[in-house]
């Protein structure tokens, strides 16, 4: 079953990709994020990427943080998916940057494509965003609608 529209619109996905390197990239969208098509044509391959990541230890590696460990939820995420080694963007609507993504955190040691399961890889191994996710403050990508 594909992730509507109006999926998109009333739900916060969370969803992930790897970038040109291999590094895992968590997104949040926040019901107005940009979401591409390799996450919009399976709710059932979103949702296992999203356990599986989620089920990770926290204790991978250090998390760096850009925004105020304040203990907000975002805060709380942001340090979580850092420390499995994911770097994390959350949705971001400006001017310059509409429906863009900017990054929150960022591990001191990414988790990468070669570090997955064979069945996590199987999936995700098409969901690639061409940029380094390493020096990338911002990520705009190509809406599936």
């Amino acid at each position: 079953m594909r992730i509507t529209k109006i999926d998109l619109q009333c739900y916060d996905y969370l969803w992930f990709a790897i970038d040109a390197n291999g590094c895992i990239i968590a997104f949040t969208s926040g019901g107005i994020g940009d979401v591409p098509e390799f996450v919009c044509r399976s709710k059932s391959e979103t949702k296992k990427l999203e356990e599986y990541f989620l089920s990770l230890p926290s204790s991978f590696t250090p998390a760096k943080l850009l925004i105020d460990d304040d203990g907000s939820q975002m805060a709380i995420d942001a340090k979580d998916l850092a420390q499995k080694g994911i770097y994390y963007f959350d949705a971001c609507s400006d001017i310059e940057y509409e429906y863009g993504y900017s990054k929150v955190s960022y591990p001191e040691s990414a988790l990468h494509l070669i570090d997955l399961p064979a069945n996590i890889q199987k999936i995700i191994s098409d969901h690639i965003i061409d940029v380094d996710v390493s020096v990338a403050e911002r990520i705009i990508v190509k809406h599936a609608y």
